[in-house]
Formats: structure tokens, sequence, C-alpha cells
């Protein structure tokens, strides 16, 4: 039996004693468990991807807008535009880890709430921007707000689901992003097309339509998003799966309840697995920035115009969402992401060789599926590898948010890279991108095998891991030995 399934099994019955002494066979804890993740997912997978779907539509809209006349509505000259990209990157980078410690000090739920609320005000205010000032200016605070969901849902499923159950809850969650860029692509073709006559330009119409949902989401969401096993309502779970609940969370190395522990803050910088996942997500982030950015300029350039054009962009959104939820599945099933990362770097890799040999139109239309095809699945690998190989609560948060805050300082990269004179070709830009994306590559596979080696050592030196209470656990994280614990073993 592998360490996994030891420690979240010892963890599970470390907590189920109470079940146990109150007679309940085993048959009927195993359905109390059942039900239990047949409740958190029906409630709050998919509520998180609610929310991932606009935080997606709001980042992502601009580049419809641009096909709908935005640089003209706010005279934007020579690289505005592009600039006006990086400071959504750059509000959104410094954000990443001060957000992580206030998620635990005032809740999920508020933090959510209010920075929904306040992303969906900025998004909103594009509408009426005349000028470059206004636009970097919401499009800088936007990404200050929209910090908060995509590195704290990957935290916030930690505290619910065992390891090897991340992936695939995480696809999910990510899933929805894909989900934006078809329906974004939708949204922009239907006003596009039946509201161009407006008093308001269909750009405008955009970052409203889309931005005003999301303030009402962020209330919606103060009452709706549970925080913790522990404050689980009796009216969603019973006494027995509120318990078990707890548990869970404890196998999963939740025991620590402090807000800021500075040893874990220092423990994951100087951690040689967070460095390298560092690498690997600046690798996917910038190819995926500028994918997310251009396709519908990409998609133009082609050939397909206006409407067309924007409704041209959904295709390869769809091809992505079925590879993520297929790849993270099979992540699950047999524990491993970094072949599963680099497996997925690959087919991107193909998508961008298509791109840059190919001046045929539907060559490049299906090297940029494979591009999306590639791309999005990773994501939801690297955020559940993180959380999997981090023990406490403080590490495994900064862990999580330096990931993304190094990602996204690289992310303005990909939105400057195509900007050069060899339209629609784009030579430069996709060379960068496949350069990235073919380290990717690389660094995964490396990642896995010191993983995987050091797995084999812990093995050799200890024997086989040991079950773990949660009060060992604590102490572990107390002492400062967090996942150089003898019983625990890594995700490869």
């Amino acid at each position: 039996m592998s360490n996994d399934s030891i420690t979240e099994k010892a963890g599970i019955v470390t907590h189920e004693n109470e079940l146990q002494q109150a007679a309940i066979p085993q048959a009927e804890r195993d359905a109390i468990v059942k039900r239990l993740k047949l409740k958190l997912d029906l409630r709050l997978v998919p509520y998180l991807a609610l929310l991932y779907l606009f935080n997606s539509l709001d980042r992502g809209n601009i580049g419809n807008a641009r096909l709908a006349g935005l640089e003209e509505g706010t005279h934007l000259t020579g690289n505005d535009f592009y600039n006006a990209l990086s400071f959504f990157y750059f509000g959104y980078t410094i954000s990443q880890i001060p957000n992580m410690f206030i998620m635990k000090k005032v809740t999920p739920a508020v933090l959510v709430a209010f920075t929904m609320v306040m992303w969906g005000v900025c998004s909103t205010s594009m509408a009426a921007t005349k000028s470059y000032s206004g636009l970097v200016a919401a499009r800088f605070f936007m990404g200050i707000f929209e910090a908060s969901v995509g590195p704290g849902a990957p935290i916030i499923l930690s505290f619910f689901y065992l390891r090897h159950e991340l992936a695939w809850r995480t696809a999910l969650f990510f899933g929805s992003s894909t989900f934006a860029g078809a329906f974004g692509g939708l949204i922009a073709y239907g006003v596009s097309k039946n509201l161009s006559n407006e008093p308001l330009a269909p750009w405008q119409l955009l970052f409203i339509i889309e931005g005003v949902p999301t303030i009402f989401l962020g209330i919606i969401t103060l009452f709706i998003l549970p925080n913790s096993p522990e404050t689980l309502e009796s009216w969603f779970v019973t006494p027995q799966e509120k318990q078990v609940a707890i548990g869970r969370a404890r196998s999963g190395h939740n025991t620590d309840a402090t807000a800021l522990d500075k040893r874990q803050l220092i423990a994951a910088f100087k951690d040689y697995k967070n460095i390298l996942n560092c690498l690997i997500y600046i690798g996917l982030n910038i190819p995926l920035a500028s994918y997310t950015s251009f396709l519908p300029t990409i998609v133009n350039l082609m050939g397909y115009k206006d409407a067309q054009a924007q409704l041209m962009t959904v295709p390869p959104y769809a091809c992505a969402i079925i590879c993520v939820f297929i790849i993270s599945w099979s992540s699950d099933r047999t524990r491993n992401r970094g072949f599963h990362v680099a497996g997925s770097a690959l087919v991107a890799c193909i998508g961008y060789i298509l791109l840059i040999s190919s001046g045929n139109v539907k060559a490049n239309y299906v090297g940029a599926c494979f591009v999306a095809m590639g791309l999005y699945p990773i994501v939801p690998l690297m955020l559940s590898w993180v959380a999997n190989n981090n023990v406490g609560h403080t590490k495994r948060a900064v862990s999580i948010a330096m990931m993304n805050m190094f990602g996204q300082c690289f992310a303005t990269v990909g939105t400057q890279i195509y900007k050069n004179p060899t339209a629609p070709r784009f030579f430069m830009g996709y060379g960068v991108c496949l350069a990235f994306t073919a380290v990717m590559v690389v660094l995964s596979l490396a990642l896995s095998f010191i993983l995987k080696q050091e797995n084999i050592r812990r093995d050799f030196e200890y024997g086989e891991p040991e079950p773990i209470s949660p009060e060992e656990q604590q102490k572990a994280i107390e002492d400062g030995i967090y996942d150089n614990h003898s019983s625990f073993r890594y995700f490869t």
C-alpha cells in the first residue's frame, strides 16, 4: 500500500474512533465518506468553478473587446494595448502571498466575496474608460483583486479532499477557465452580431455584460462558500459526516491553525521542489498568457473577420476542456503528476510547431487547438502537485502563491511577444512559446525523477511508511519537519 493511502487512511481511522465505538460497521462508514464527498462535489467544486469562470471571463474579455473596437474607443496607439495587458499581471503578482495570509485570517468566504465584488467593479468600469490611463488603472486593480480565487481555490479544496482526490477536483474547478474562453467568444459573437447598433459600443457592452454578474455573485459567495470542515452547516451534513470531514482534513496535513507561521514561510522559499515548480510554472504562464489574450487576434489574422472571428475562438477551448478532465482524472488514478505535465507540454509543442512551420490557415487553426489542449491541463496538475507535496497550511499556501507569483511575473512577457512585424506568422512569439514549453517538458520529468528517488531513499532508510496520527502530524509541523517526515512520500 502506498504511503498516500496509508497516511490518509490513518487520518480517517484516527478521527473515526467515535464511529467505531458506536459500533457502526465499516461498510456504513464507507457510505458516510461516499455521501460526504458527493455533497462536497455537488456544492463546493461547482461553486468554485463558477467563481473561476467569471474570474477568467473578466480577465480575458479584453482580447475579444479588442476585436469589438476597444483600441479605437479608448484611443490606444502603438504598444498601449500590450502594456495594458501587462499591468493586470503586475497587480496580480504583488497580491499573491498577502492574499493567502488574509484568507486564513478572515476566512475564505469573506476574502473571496470582497475581492469578487471589487474586481467586478473594476471590470465593469472599463466600459467607461476613454483613455489609456483609465484602462491601465482598471486592469491593474482588477489584477490585485482577482489574485484571491486562482491560488486560493486549491487551498480551499485541500481542506476537504485527500491528496489523490485533488487533481480531478482542481481540474473541474479550473476547467471553467476553458469554458470562459469558449463562453466569452460566444458572448462576443452575440454582442457583435446583434447589439452593434446600441448606444454603447460592443466593447463597452462586453465589459458590462461580463462584469455586473460578478458583483452579484461576490455578494452571494459570502453565504454559500464553506470555509472549513469545522464550519460545515448542520443542514448540509450530518454530525457523522462532519466528523469524518474533519478527520479527512487532518489526514491531509491540515492540523495547524496558525494564520502565519514564519518558519513555514521560510521553509517554502528554501524548498528546492518549490523552486523547480516555479520554473515549470514560468514556462507555462508565458505561452498561456499570450494564448488567452491573443487567440482572437490570431484567429482574425488567419482570415476570419468580425463576429465570425469571435465564434472561431470557441473550438480550441472546447478541445482544451476535454483534455483538462481526462488528463487530470488519469493523474489522480495513477497518482503521478510529472509525466502528465510533460505529456501535456509535448502536445502544446506540436501545436506551436504547426503554427511556426505552416502558413496554411487550416493547419494553423489545428495548431491553435493543440496548444490549448496541451497548456490548459498543466494548470490543475501543477496546483495539485504543489498542494500534494507541502505539509503545513502556511507552507502549502505560500508555495502555491509563490508559484503563481513567479508565473504571473513572467506572464507579462507573454503579453509582449506578439508585437512584431511578422504577423500573421508571429515567428518570434511562437518561437518563444515553443522554447518555454519545451523547458516544461525537461523540468517536469526532472522533478518527477528527483521525487521518485527520494521516495525510494526513504523506503530504503525507514522501511514502509507508518500511519501517523493528527497529533503526530501537528508535532511534525511544530518541529519544522513538514514533508521531510519519515512517513511522508511525495507525489511524483
